[in-house]
């Protein structure tokens, strides 16, 4: 099956809103074992959607398409589909119940503006959206399946989850798919190519193996398609277990878990709780153990020292400590690890000091140098980075580092 996205919006073409479905599609996609095809980026213009529509029914199965569902007059989606499929604009009594119970809770009247939302292709499936006003559409047309989605990336989400993926189960099932991802840290997606792929020279061809990379971290996924799903399991465990096995230490865990959800998991098993003490990373690791639910049973608090007052009064770094090794080095980060630990009462914290950038280096220090702290006083980990000149990667690159030697540390 051959899959098309087009995502319509003036906002992506200019750079105002970073196009983050396409993203959200292909991943959600990818874990069927489906890839997209091709990808267009119009605008709220009539031609250009016309011509991503023809365009698409050339290429294309199943073309999925997000924006221009709303109640304003660049939403002109509808519209256009309505037309290109030679359909009528009808006005559907179930879109206006879907307009009432969204709105009137929140004391918002249905109006004629909501209202033009109600007007679909009289051809069209309605697909339901619990977290916002438009509801998307499906149409069998031209020999090709299409579903029209908000361009609001979480009602998009929630349709493609309830709607689109349950759909595309059913006409798949024939084919099963699985995959294994391994999550590595402390080597470049070429080094561990260079490692791994020399020992699956022998993997079947319905098993292929990608590597993608961030911040700190590569994943290593393999991921295959056979009609027999247990055979299919053992076969890429098979090959997942000889490549997890000779990246060794540098495996931080498997399949999709994120470092924030093994710290959680670890803290709740160990019954410890946890808190920061950040500098150049401005709270980043205190908002990523956060973003986990229920982080208040482990998480006790944050203290961001930017200043020289700040870590003396808050954590008690003493003067001359700062003054002899300066606020980024071990021997402060230390005292700021120790001094959290006695002011948020936690049982262990990180602390963390850096030159984040752009300026700011010395010679000696140059921008990117950055110095970690994990434990408290009777046992800690220590941990000097040497990153980029760019500020925005230096801080999230430390604040996943800092989180990767706080598991090491739970795990020791």
């Amino acid at each position: 099956m051959k899959i098309s996205i087009i995502t319509i919006g003036d906002e992506l073409l200019i750079g105002q809103v970073v196009d983050s479905n396409s993203a959200k599609i292909a991943t959600m996609l990818g874990n069927l074992g489906l890839s997209v095809h091709r990808k267009w980026c119009v605008g709220d213009s009539r031609e250009e959607i016309e011509y991503a529509l023809a365009q698409a029914e050339e290429s294309a199965d199943l073309i999925l398409i997000t924006g221009g569902l709303g109640p304003t007059k660049d939403d002109i989606t509808k519209k256009i589909m309505a037309e290109y499929f030679n359909n009528d604009l009808v006005f559907s009594d179930r879109h206006l119940l879907h307009l009432e119970k969204m709105l009137k809770p929140r004391g918002i009247e249905v109006t004629d503006a909501h209202k033009t939302q109600c007007y679909v292709p009289a051809q069209a499936e309605l697909l339901d959206n619990q977290l916002g006003t438009a509801l998307g559409l499906k149409m069998e047309a031209k020999g090709k399946t299409w579903i029209s989605m908000p361009g609001v990336p979480y009602e998009m989400e929630y349709i493609m989850e309830h709607s689109v993926l349950p759909y595309l189960m059913t006409i798949n099932q024939d084919k099963h798919w699985y995959a294994y991802t391994i999550n590595s840290i402390g080597m470049g997606e070429t080094e561990i190519a260079s490692i791994i792929e020399p020992l699956l020279e022998d993997m079947p061809s319905y098993i292929s193996i990608a590597y993608l990379p961030s911040i700190s971290m590569v994943r290593v996924r393999l991921t295959g398609n056979h009609s027999d799903p247990v055979f299919l399991k053992s076969q890429v465990d098979t090959y997942a277990k000889i490549a997890e096995d000779s990246l060794g230490s540098k495996v931080l865990n498997r399949n999709n878990s994120t470092i924030e959800e093994e710290i959680a998991h670890l803290l709740l098993k160990q019954n410890k709780t946890i808190g920061t003490a950040e500098s150049c990373t401005g709270g980043n690791i205190a908002s990523k153990i956060t973003s986990i639910p229920g982080s208040s049973k482990y998480f006790i608090g944050s203290i961001v020292a930017y200043s020289y007052e700040v870590k003396t009064h808050l954590l008690n770094v003493s003067k001359e400590r700062l003054v002899e090794f300066g606020a980024v080095s071990e021997e402060t980060v230390i005292s700021m690890m120790v001094g959290a630990c006695e002011s948020l009462h936690a049982d262990f914290t990180i602390a963390v000091s850096g030159i984040a950038g752009p300026d700011g280096g010395t010679p000696e220090k140059p921008v990117g140098t950055v110095w970690i702290a994990v434990g408290n006083a009777q046992r800690y980990k220590t941990k000097k980075l040497k990153l980029s000149r760019d500020r925005h990667r230096n801080i999230e690159a430390a604040s996943i580092l800092a989180l990767i030697l706080a598991r090491e540390w739970l795990l020791d």
